[in-house]
């Protein structure tokens, strides 16, 4: 019985197959209506070719204004004056390339540049996209395309504003230039300096107070990459062949996930009080990171830069010291670079931070691996393979559980024993384990393992 059931079930697929490709071409071939066909309540336009009631235009649609403007009403629109003036609130969208700047003269204006480009090539003397005016023009927002050509400036707004997803090349100085409590994200401003040619101040990115520059590149710039002012914030930013610094930031700002390389000039500089986290910089012509008073630092590397891996020093108003330095590092590396690899000043705290192979042969003044003045802290951190000591400190500074390697001249090097130095372990330096001798005052003496009962806060000396 299980067997004939099968067998049937068996045979009515074969029919089955058998009938598929018949059923398909029993359709007919299937052509469009005729020219006379209607969709009953489908008409886009009346008979007088106005859209009916139930259709919507662009403007319903995507309510703006166009630029170049069809409009005869709208002539600063359509650029006969020589520019696109934008002189009431809304949002306005390119729907071609265009050759002539864009001057903003209202509040609230929103720009889409549609993926198309504001392209100019005669004398490089005007802006590309500008709020600049007497009367102060605020909220102004530009997305979405291209600013090249030999612009003296890119795009330059004033407070509240955006700039997002704009590629920019070749200007003459600032590429985006933004007021106070503004944000550029995501956008890209290139050009063509070479090494070799002459510098200028101007920024590739600038903001003022308490803006706002996320996941932006710089490359190519003949300035400084990245610059923002009081409380200002740069983060997930890479900066890359510029002939001044990489990023510099004003007093209390905050830096962070980002990298600059091969600057004319310093990668990092920051103001007092500001921060910078989970960061790089390489191959810049002077130090890679130069901080002032109060700054705080964790999981940096500055690696083959020509002058110091990290400096941080006291804030100088009209020659007088404005306070101490009191900087702290936590989990920074200086690698290669040609001067000092941590060079502080006074207060300041390393911990778990390494410089290794700091200086270059044949120069006396510089290659320490920290060097450091008055009051500082450094504890769990190395120094190795550097060209002179790998720890100099001058007075009263603590240093504690340190490893010091394989440095040209002392593993430690102390102005006197007023110096905190314990528990740290010294192998295979040039000249000395720590120099003054050890024992007296805040001098540890050197230890070692065999010692029946060594001193708990001896120095392991090899």
């Amino acid at each position: 019985m299980k067997n004939a059931l099968i067998t049937s079930l068996r045979s009515a697929s074969v029919a089955l197959i058998l009938i598929l490709p018949v059923l398909a071409h029993g359709q007919g071939q299937l052509n469009p209506p005729g020219p006379a066909f209607t969709y009953p309540g489908e008409r886009a336009l009346d008979t007088g070719l106005s859209p009916i009631p139930s259709m919507k235009t662009l403007m319903h649609i995507d309510a703006g204004e166009h630029i170049p403007s069809r409009d005869p009403a709208k002539p600063n629109l359509d650029g006969s004056l020589g520019y696109y003036n934008l002189n009431a609130p809304g949002r306005y969208y390119l729907t071609e390339n265009l050759t002539k700047r864009i001057v903003v003269s209202s509040d609230n204006v929103t720009i889409d540049l549609g993926g198309f480009e504001i392209n100019y090539v005669g004398p490089g003397v005007y802006t590309a996209i500008t709020t600049a005016g007497l009367i102060p023009v605020n909220r102004t927002k530009v997305i979405n395309g291209r600013v090249r050509g030999n612009w003296a400036q890119g795009i330059i707004l004033s407070d509240d504003s955006v700039v997002s997803g704009v590629d920019i090349s070749d200007t003459g100085t600032f590429g985006i230039k933004v007021g106070k409590n503004s944000q550029v994200v995501d956008c890209r401003v290139h050009g063509t300096w070479q090494v070799g040619q002459a510098g200028g101040p101007s920024s590739a990115i600038w903001g003022n107070d308490a803006t706002i520059v996320s996941q932006c590149t710089v490359t190519g710039i003949a300035g400084i990459g990245i610059q923002v002012n009081l409380s200002g914030r740069v983060v997930d930013s890479t900066v890359n062949f510029v002939a001044g610094c990489g990023i510099v930031t004003n007093h209390h700002c905050s830096v962070a996930g980002c990298a600059v390389r091969t600057c004319g000039s310093t990668g990092f500089d920051l103001g007092m009080g500001s921060s910078l986290h989970n960061s790089a910089a390489s191959e810049c012509n002077d130090s890679g990171v130069h901080v002032r008073n109060g700054c705080t630092l964790n999981n940096v590397s500055s690696r083959d830069n020509a002058g110091h891996g990290f400096l941080s020093e006291s804030w100088t108003v009209m020659n007088q010291q404005y306070n101490k330095n009191a900087t702290s590092y936590v989990h920074c590396v200086a690698q290669g670079n040609d001067k000092n690899g941590f060079h502080a000043t006074s207060n300041c705290l390393f911990d778990n931070c390494t410089a290794d192979d700091s200086g270059m042969v044949g120069n006396v003044v510089f290659g320490h691996g920290f060097y450091v003045s008055d009051h500082c802290r450094i504890t769990n951190s190395i120094a190795a393979n550097n060209q002179l000591s790998g720890i100099c400190g001058a007075n009263g500074n603590t240093i504690d559980q340190c490893s010091a390697t394989g440095n040209g001249m002392n593993g430690i090097q102390v102005a006197n024993d007023l110096n905190i130095v314990i528990r740290n372990t010294l192998r295979s330096n040039t000249l000395a384990p720590i120099q003054p001798a050890p024992g007296t005052g805040g001098l540890a003496p050197l230890v070692s393992p065999s010692m029946i009962t060594p001193n708990p806060f001896g120095n392991f000396g090899l």
